[in-house]
């Protein structure tokens, strides 16, 4: 609800007498109860988002349930709607939330004992229904049933100071004995629920404490329920590489798993009489009421599904009805970092994963991103204003610099460097970057950034660029998946902010490698640029903003003009017919220009194609196609092969009159594949030859945006003129020394597109099994890209693959950047290979037996096949 318009009844009814009845009509009048909710239940929404405000909302609004609850249906069911929707959707106002309702209890206990079962009912009805997932129909912004019983049992254990202690310990006791019967269904393969509920479970034991720090009793028994689960839970580390966001040992981090640190920053949250607690949470213990009696129970006990029941779902395999966060459980639950301490000096301004704190932070942004996904400009808003809601010396003031912060910490190290603007974007970044897959479409996170950089930009816009900063310097060993993410983040930000160029001193790095094919920063720069460029109708901006060092990259051509002119001139004979590179460098039909003889017959094409459906026959253009024979000197003279060149004209003719939309090239091609499929069947030409010229002649008229040029390849392969293999074989073919399918975006993206519209295409036929010949196909492409890369290396079978350490001032040659970039392209094949393996896991555990088996056939280096051999086991985890 929060954030969230809702109308009801009385609503339709006003707008009804506003729009279709006389202006002198008296509006209907709202019935008070009515009235009373819409007032109210906004103050509810943002309650504690005033710090001064706070403690008379606390009195104003429970004076207010007090007074109404039990009177009207209409307030009750708002009034528990409301509460709801903040306890799941904004979980940092739950200990408000919790005060309101212990403050109401105080005086008015039917009101108390009411919401209190209402939650708990709630509680028993989630449980009921994570045996029922395939009933369920969840919406994007719900977050799983295990999800939601987590946030449902903090705001009871919140409620700690007027339940029964036993009814309360009770629950956690049932959750930990089904985390550990779960988790010991086997003994050496993790179970993603149990880990699920054992860490979130545990996450939730201090909050029983938030507003009830005195209790000796509570505290003996979360000492035993601690000490229970410790001996009890047996933690199960998963290193994954697949799952690993850079590919080498030098990663700029070390992998911790959420569920390894959960039990010590509890322990260490309880310890010391609480002092971390007291350190964190808000002390509101003055603002509860003077009598208060723990005496309220649950009307029932809970009932948990049995562990049996479960198994099923335990893996979170589904492909729907998960939830977004529960999801994320069904591989290990890896910690993501991106503000390192090193990068600021000795202190840290992210709180660290291995503490209660920082794994706190870190769970309540992903609810609120996730929870509240339906109302992107109030996530931003809620995102930025947690620090409220904890202790005010906890955290650095927003806003403040790193410069500021080194002068603070320098005066003071007890001083807290903890900058929330950090946390917020690394735990947004964390759901970018995750691996296997994200839970929301990119566009969602990466809008939502850009509302939070327009909201605080003097304080976001620095936060950025660190991040920005970050992930460039490790983008060598970032994993090849990530850095297209990477691209797209950058990228859709700066077009938002006018393209402002600030990172100067990435200019080195262009200086020496900028001949480089395969530089991963380079790549980088190019795709960086380019991106830009097409996604804005003004490019004089980007050049505007470029230093004088990028502006190269301002050059959008595909294949550069040599290789242009080369494919060209394969066509046509060049004693003849010259090509020179004005001829090429702009998207055109250049078989028009008068300098070619049959200029005349191309133009009898275009008016072909221009003919309107019915008027067309297919004899006239056989008739036009023949003319290139006839006469003394027939024209095919002047051409080298006329089989490849008819494929070739035809189709640039094609798309030349298609050029002026997608969707124009689309309804031309759509027209025109049967009169096309009929001229070629009678060409003496092979099936392969004549799909990669197709492709090659797209590619060539679309040179300047084969961005364009793919998804017109595209629409010849919807009409069957172009099958996907010829697509992988003109993606990943070598053109002088360059491979587009390993660094060009739109030729990477066009791989990883054509395997996901197969996978769809599989998908509805509900033949999954046999669907797997494009994958093992991609993949043999890469292992031959490897084979060829090792032996062009000149390494033994047995001689591991190492590039040299680089740094700022090492001054490279020719000849070591030639050696350089053949490493560079082992290692982005290599990594291409391991996000093909784990983005399309279930079709590569199909494959995984085959390539096992053959690998030794497809990889003799030793080292890349064992890397291989570990990724096809790896995947049968995922």
């Amino acid at each position: 609800m929060s954030g969230r318009k809702r109308r009801n009844d009385f609503d339709d009814d006003d707008y009804y007498q506003q729009e279709y009845r006389p202006r002198f009509q008296k509006k209907q009048r709202v019935p008070p109860v009515v009235q009373l909710c819409k007032e109210m239940m906004p103050d509810i929404t943002t309650i504690g988002e005033s710090k001064k405000a706070f403690e008379d909302d606390i009195k104003f609004l429970g004076e207010a349930i007090i007074n109404e609850f039990g009177h009207e249906e209409y307030f009750n069911n708002a009034l528990l709607s409301t509460l709801k929707a903040v306890v799941l959707e904004q979980p940092h106002k739950q200990p408000a939330i919790a005060l309101l309702t212990i403050t109401v209890n105080a005086q008015n206990e039917v009101a108390g004992k009411t919401i209190i079962n209402y939650f708990f009912e709630e509680l028993q009805s989630t449980c009921n229904n994570t045996v029922k997932v395939n009933e369920l129909n969840l919406e994007s912004n719900e977050t799983g049933p295990w999800n939601k019983i987590k946030l449902l049992l903090r705001f009871l254990s919140l409620l700690s100071p007027i339940l029964l202690n036993d009814d309360i310990i009770n629950i956690y006791s049932q959750l930990f004995n089904l985390a550990v019967e779960l988790n010991n269904l086997d003994a050496e393969k993790r179970n993603p629920l149990a880990e699920a509920i054992y860490t979130n479970t545990l996450a939730d034991i201090p909050y029983l404490f938030y507003l009830s720090r005195s209790d000796s009793d509570l505290q003996s028994r979360v000492d035993q329920l601690v000490s229970n689960i410790e001996s009890s839970f047996k933690i199960k580390t998963t290193d994954l590489s697949l799952l690993r966001e850079y590919n080498s040992a030098t990663a700029p981090y070390e992998i911790v798993e959420l569920p390894q640190v959960v039990l010590p920053n509890v322990k260490k949250m309880l310890a010391n009489n609480m002092e971390q607690l007291e350190q964190l949470f808000m002390n509101w213990t003055h603002l509860l009421p003077e009598s208060q009696n723990g005496d309220q129970g649950f009307n029932d006990a809970l009932q948990l599904p049995s562990c049996e029941d479960l198994k099923p779902y335990s893996f979170f395999n589904s492909t729907k009805n998960v939830g977004s966060v529960d999801g994320m459980w069904r591989t290990p639950y890896y910690v993501f970092h991106v503000y390192l301490p090193q990068s600021t000096g000795d202190f840290e301004t992210v709180v660290p994963a291995t503490t209660y704190a920082g794994e706190l932070f870190r769970d309540i942004f992903i609810d609120v991103v996730e929870g509240l996904e339906f109302n992107r400009r109030e996530v931003a808003k809620q995102v930025m204003m947690l620090d409220l809601f904890f202790q005010e010396k906890f955290f650095a003031e927003q806003g403040v610099s790193i410069a500021d912060l080194i002068e603070t910490y320098e005066q003071d190290p007890l001083a807290s460097t903890f900058k929330i603007e950090d946390i917020v974007i690394e735990t947004i970044l964390s759901l970018v970057f995750k691996l296997p897959s994200v839970s929301q479409p990119f566009a969602y996170f990466y809008t939502l950034l850009v509302d939070i950089c327009q909201n605080s930009p003097k304080a976001i816009a620095p936060v950025f660029g660190r991040a920005f900063r970050f992930f460039y310097n490790n983008v060598d060993n970032l994993d090849f998946e990530l850095k297209l993410r990477f691209l797209d983040w950058f990228s859709i930000q700066m077009s938002n902010f006018n393209f402002s160029w600030k990172w100067n001193e990435w200019e080195n790095d262009s200086k020496r490698f900028s001949a480089s094919n395969y530089s991963p920063k380079i790549s980088f720069m190019k795709n960086l640029v380019r991106k830009e460029l097409r996604l804005t109708s003004t490019p004089s901006e980007v050049d505007a903003s470029l230093p004088e060092e990028f502006k190269q990259y301002m050059d959008t051509s595909y294949f550069s003009s040599d290789i242009l002119i080369s494919i060209y001139e394969s066509l046509v004979a060049a004693d003849k017919i010259s090509i020179t590179e004005e001829d090429v460098k702009s998207n055109d039909l250049i078989f028009k220009q008068d300098k070619f003889p049959f200029a005349s017959i191309v133009s009898e094409i275009l008016d072909y194609i221009h003919k309107p459906n019915d008027t067309r026959d297919v004899a006239e253009l056989e008739l036009l196609v023949v003319k290139f024979k006839e006469g003394d000197e027939p024209l095919s003279n002047n051409i080298t092969n006329l089989n490849k060149f008819i494929v070739f004209l035809l189709t640039q003719c094609v798309v030349h009159c298609g050029s002026r939309s997608l969707s124009h090239a689309n309804k031309y091609i759509n027209d025109l594949h049967e009169d096309l499929k009929t001229i070629w069947d009678k060409l003496e030409i092979p099936q392969d030859v004549r799909e990669s010229t197709i492709i090659e002649a797209v590619l060539s008229y679309w040179n300047i945006n084969s961005q364009n040029g793919y998804l017109i390849v595209d629409a010849f392969k919807f009409v069957g003129l172009v099958s996907t293999r010829s697509i992988y074989n003109f993606c990943f073919f070598d053109w002088s020394g360059k491979v587009f399918g390993l660094t060009d975006v739109t030729s990477i993206d066009t791989v990883f597109r054509t395997l996901s519209t197969q996978l769809k295409m599989v998908k509805a036929e509900e033949s999954i099994e046999t669907g797997v010949e494009d994958f093992e196909i991609v993949f043999e492409k890469i292992c031959v890209i490897i084979n060829d890369t090792i032996t062009a290396l000149g390494f033994s079978t047995d001689q591991v693959v190492e590039i040299p350490e680089i740094t700022e001032t090492t001054e490279v040659s020719v000849e070591e950047l030639q050696r350089l970039d053949l490493l560079w392209k082992y290692t982005t094949a290599v990594s291409f290979t391991k996000s093909l393996l784990r983005k399309y896991s279930v079709q590569f555990k199909q494959l995984a037996e085959k390539l096992s088996s053959g690998m030794e056939t497809a990889i003799p280096h030793v080292p890349t096949r064992n890397v291989l051999l570990k990724w096809v086991k790896e995947v049968e985890e995922l």
